[in-house]
């Protein structure tokens, strides 16, 4: 709890302190191009900076769920343009509001003059971010993931089944831009539940389904999926290696390159399941 805390306060400050520098640099240049005093515009900076702070936050929950590295470049270019565009005009209109606050409204033309430049920095700051976004995704994907050990709430028990038979699936259907793919089951490498979504993983693409992992976990062979950890759900049949990973965690060598780190509850699972 107290690592908890100590890392938000951490992220606050870190938050506050670039919040100050871009103020502080929005100040000094446009010192010279209107007659506005320097505190005033370091506070107008200082308002600049939270509003994008908190577009910033908007734009990584669009990155990350988005599934944009799914499709065509073409597509992609579009979807990113689009994407500046909103965040650069909400941004743009919230700085108006500030300027309004901040100024005499008798000077508000005067104001006005900052905005084109502001609007060129805010493009920059936002190609910066994206590509930021982009790579700690993929680093993320890269890594094995923490584990936290299951709890009873997490995994699917005998009694949610019901007595209806349900038949497995043998495909998934996944909408992409303007692309409809069509994923067999045999070709999954693993599953990986993210937030009210599961990212699917196959030997050579990832998807992006809102669905849950317990449907998942209910609607597949039983004998060829094993969910490994709260977060995963692996096909056996990829499945490279198992080996030891920081005194009892094991960690999985998939047939795609990824590494996951699974529970104690979800290695006994997988030994049950591969009958080691």
């Amino acid at each position: 709890m107290n690592f908890f805390l100590s890392n938000n306060v951490s992220r606050l400050l870190a938050i506050a302190v670039l919040c100050v520098a871009y103020a502080f640099m929005q100040a000094l240049a446009f010192r010279s191009l209107v007659t506005f005093p320097f505190p005033q515009l370091m506070l107008d900076g200082m308002m600049n900076a939270l509003f994008f702070t908190g577009v910033s936050f908007l734009l990584w929950k669009v990155v990350k769920y988005g599934n944009f590295e799914t499709l065509e470049i073409y597509q992609r270019f579009i979807n990113y343009t689009a994407l500046g565009f909103l965040a650069i005009t909400i941004w743009t209109g919230l700085g108006y509001i500030s300027a309004f606050l901040v100024f005499n409204p008798k000077n508000l033309m005067e104001a006005i003059k900052m905005f084109p430049l502001k609007a060129f920095v805010a493009f920059l700051i936002y190609l910066l971010l994206v590509q930021f976004f982009r790579v700690r995704l993929a680093e993320r994907e890269a890594s094995p993931q923490p584990v936290d050990e299951d709890t009873e709430e997490d995994l699917l028990k005998p009694g949610d089944i019901g007595t209806e038979e349900i038949q497995p699936l043998e495909r998934i259907v996944i909408r992409s831009g303007q692309k409809i793919n069509m994923i067999q089951v045999s070709e999954i490498v693993y599953f990986r539940a993210e937030g009210d979504y599961v990212r699917i993983f196959t030997d050579s693409d990832k998807f992006l389904k809102e669905e849950t992992m317990k449907y998942f976990q209910l609607h597949l062979p039983e004998k060829q999926f094993v969910r490994v950890h709260r977060s995963y759900l692996v096909n056996t049949v990829k499945i490279l290696r198992i080996e030891l990973y920081e005194k009892q965690n094991q960690l999985l060598t998939l047939s795609n390159g990824d590494k996951i780190k699974i529970s104690v509850s979800g290695y006994k699972r997988l030994r049950e399941r591969l009958g080691l």
